[in-house]
């Protein structure tokens, strides 16, 4: 009944059939075994294609283009594929004892591509990084939480705009203030009202002004003045 999900009488006539194919036992005993929840991915790797990133002009020019600094390439080890002509992020698991794969995005265009089984509705881009801290900012992408970080403000990303209750249960964990940030289209107010229904009290929403899309629209000016105006609600919006 547990491993099938099936009532007791389904489950006698299911075991019916079964038993006269194999040793339901053994098959039974198979499906109750615990898998790892996460699978570490090369280390090798995530070393090589930072190192790619850090000597290749055409990465460099990306990373520069997005505000993402040389310090920060090297601090969340961000990597390049030059023979898929994309930037890598890696992922962490929430501890932080292993990398569980990549995000990549393409350097022309906005094309997405994930490691093969990537877990992320069990993790939170740069969750390990600052689950020590009271409050959070929470955004949709991997690269407006490294912004925000480099203004000295902790933030995770969901890497998507879905966001599962496990997700959900990481923030409450962590932190007692979840601020979220989502991106100025239909599908980051989405994102936005998920977190709130599912952490509660916990969350604030604080909208950009129209004339950006997201964080990464943003000078790191607009970004302190931003993060201001969270801390202190009696200044004005940003112009």
């Amino acid at each position: 009944m547990h491993v099938t999900k099936r009532s007791f009488f389904e489950a006698q006539r299911f075991i019916d059939r079964f038993r006269l194919e194999s040793n339901i036992i053994d098959s039974i005993d198979k499906m109750l075994e615990e898998k790892p929840i996460f699978v570490p991915f090369d280390e090798f790797t995530v070393k090589r294609l930072n190192n790619a990133a850090i000597e290749s002009p055409r990465a460099t020019s990306y990373y520069e283009g997005r505000r993402i600094t040389k310090e920060s390439v090297k601090r969340f080890q961000l990597g390049f594929s030059e023979k898929q002509d994309m930037v890598t992020i890696p992922m962490h698991t929430p501890s932080g004892d292993m990398c569980v794969g990549f995000v990549g995005r393409s350097v022309e265009g906005k094309e997405f591509k994930n490691t093969p089984k990537l877990p992320k509705s069990k993790i939170l881009f740069n969750l390990h990084r600052v689950k020590a801290y009271d409050t959070v900012y929470v955004v949709e992408s991997s690269f407006d939480a490294i912004r925000l970080d480099q203004a000295g403000i902790p933030a995770v990303a969901t890497l998507g705009a879905n966001v599962p209750k496990s997700q959900a249960e990481l923030l409450t964990k962590h932190f007692n203030n979840v601020i979220v940030i989502p991106d100025n289209d239909n599908a980051g107010q989405e994102m936005a009202q998920r977190i709130v229904e599912k952490v509660g009290s916990r969350a604030t929403i604080v909208n950009l002004p129209s004339r950006f899309k997201d964080i990464g629209d943003m000078t790191d000016e607009d970004i302190k003045q931003l993060t201001q105006i969270v801390q202190d609600p009696l200044l004005s919006i940003i112009k």
